[in-house]
């Protein structure tokens, strides 16, 4: 053998190595359910209707932090679903590409090294906050050991408990029963432990099986997280997964499940968040027929008191502390007793835009309206009314110092700040109600209702009697004005905004289990054409 053919034969094991011992290797494998789905590894066969195998399961600790189950079935219509739309999704491209180049493409081709051999099942598991394991079931145990002989001589390695376990560097890849399974050592250990029937098994867990409870048959995906993973696996992270852990986690959680599947025009997930519901959050979603049908996004919860502690949770606490301060010190007004408690009722919000042309689509600078239910008309009025003169002050151009002038608009006797054409802030108290909005345009009555919307009816569906919170986002108006106010050429959504371009609308309906009233239920379906 030449000493070039000995070169070639020895990159592909020697990059691979490299790869193994980047600290990134465990998030790449995570993602490796994407990038099969994209690189074809889901392929028309045949078809059968009942719901997945999670075999994987059985391989993972009890007391896992957190699991992410991806069905990868040719014979699944869901499945092969699933793969057109990630395939339509510019991000993911981008990560196949990446995570391809990080492994050196001339060493590592997903078609060529994965498909031939990958079963029907692929897991991630956080088994606790230092050790994960990839699990990947094995249909053509020759080719998969071929990909495992370019890293290292796997008969050679040292056995645990009759099992190969080859180490390269902090990495430990081992087969296990009918499964790859890659991660560090104490992780696929474990997997050696519960194949052999020793420790208990995240597949008999009792919280497991609840956190499931109500998931579609055609499911493709499944993810669940205990309590200790929301707060320490997702909760700490930036950007999305650190909002999603925030929003996730509660006092009394026992776990979260989430189930994923794909539609024809879209994709469903079912959330079940098991224990520590809040008590006293539902409402009857009556403010809703109050939105304009043209609304571009809408939130309805109940109380404003809920929703600014939901809003510090997600990282507006100094912002909201700083309107507590300047309210109190130069309006005498305490945001939380006179503005935020009489409004514990229904709160909706909504984003339109500031008019509306002959064919009824939003124009113009966007228009944000509060509208909400008040236990106390006059100790809501009297607190707008000492917010007059310091917000009127504050928000003044050079040279002009603006106030709030009395207006009937829509109707209502309100009061308007004209400041620019495009803000004056306006509002009105009338009966059990309030409507505030940054422009007049927010207080006239609607030109039909969101409900009869067909991106809403799309997404969120039959509004139920009473819920903890609706969402509705037309993704195409928001788009549409976050470039009008170029709020899209800011970095994080820049790098979103051609997947958000293939999403028509999303909406959410989350409402208390009737089964199990400590437990919380979410629907949330993306409208992908």
């Amino acid at each position: 053998m030449s000493g070039a053919e000995e070169r070639r034969q020895g990159a592909a094991p020697a990059a691979a190595a490299r790869l193994i011992r980047r600290p990134h290797l465990l998030v790449a494998l995570a993602l490796l359910a994407a990038l099969a789905l994209v690189a074809g590894l889901v392929c028309a066969r045949g078809e059968r209707a009942s719901g997945p195998p999670d075999d994987a399961a059985r391989l993972v600790p009890a007391s896992a932090l957190a699991y992410v189950h991806l069905s990868t079935d040719p014979d699944r219509t869901a499945d092969r679903r699933l793969a057109r739309l990630a395939e339509a999704l510019p991000t993911v491209t981008r990560l196949r590409e990446a995570v391809v180049a990080a492994i050196s493409p001339q060493a590592f081709d997903i078609a060529r090294d994965v498909r031939p051999w990958l079963g029907d099942e692929l897991a991630y598991a956080a088994v606790s906050p230092a050790d994960s394991v990839v699990l990947a079931e094995v249909a053509d145990r020759p080719r998969a050991e071929a990909l495992v002989a370019r890293i290292g001589n796997l008969e050679a390695a040292e056995r645990y408990r009759g099992v190969r376990v080859l180490i390269a560097g902090p990495t430990a890849i081992a087969f296990v029963g009918d499964f790859l399974a890659v991660g560090t050592e104490a992780a696929v250990r474990a997997a050696v432990d519960r194949e052999q029937g020793d420790g208990e098994r995240l597949s008999d867990l009792g919280a497991y099986e609840h956190a499931a409870d109500g998931a579609p048959a055609d499911r493709s995906v499944v993810a669940y997280a205990s309590a200790a993973g929301v707060r320490e696996v997702l909760a700490p992270r930036d950007g999305l997964l650190g909002a999603l852990g925030t929003l996730l986690d509660r006092p009394g959680l026992v776990a979260a499940g989430a189930a994923v599947t794909a539609e024809a025009d879209g994709l469903r997930t079912h959330v079940n968040l098991a224990g520590g519901a809040p008590r006293d959050a539902a409402f009857e979603p009556l403010l809703l027929e109050r939105v304009p049908e043209r609304a571009a996004a809408y939130l309805g919860v109940r109380g404003a008191a809920r929703l600014a502690r939901l809003l510090e949770r997600l990282g507006a606490g100094a912002a909201l502390a700083s309107v507590r301060e300047v309210l109190a010190g130069e309006a005498g007004v305490d945001l939380d007793r006179e503005l935020l408690a009489p409004l514990d009722g229904e709160v909706a919000i909504a984003v339109t835009g500031a008019t509306e042309d002959a064919a009824g689509t939003g124009a113009g600078a966007p228009v944000v309206t509060l509208k909400a239910r008040t236990a106390d008309a006059r100790r809501t009025e009297s607190a707008l009314a000492r917010l007059q003169e310091p917000l009127a002050r504050r928000l003044a151009l050079p040279g002009s110092v603006p106030g709030f002038k009395p207006e009937t608009i829509g109707g209502l006797e309100g009061y308007t700040l004209r400041v620019t054409p495009e803000l004056a802030p306006s509002y009105a108290v009338s009966g059990d109600g309030l409507v505030a909005s940054t422009a007049p345009a927010g207080l006239e009555p609607p030109r039909g209702t969101l409900a009869a919307a067909s991106a809403f009816e799309a997404t969120v569906g039959s509004v139920p009697a009473r819920a903890e919170s609706l969402v509705f986002l037309d993704l195409r108006q928001l788009l549409a004005l976050g470039e009008q106010t170029g709020l899209t050429a800011i970095p994080g959504v820049a790098t979103a905004r051609d997947d958000l371009r293939r999403v028509r609308a999303a909406g959410a309906v989350v409402t208390q289990d009737p089964a199990h009233p400590s437990d919380t239920n979410a629907e949330l379906f993306l409208q992908i054409p």
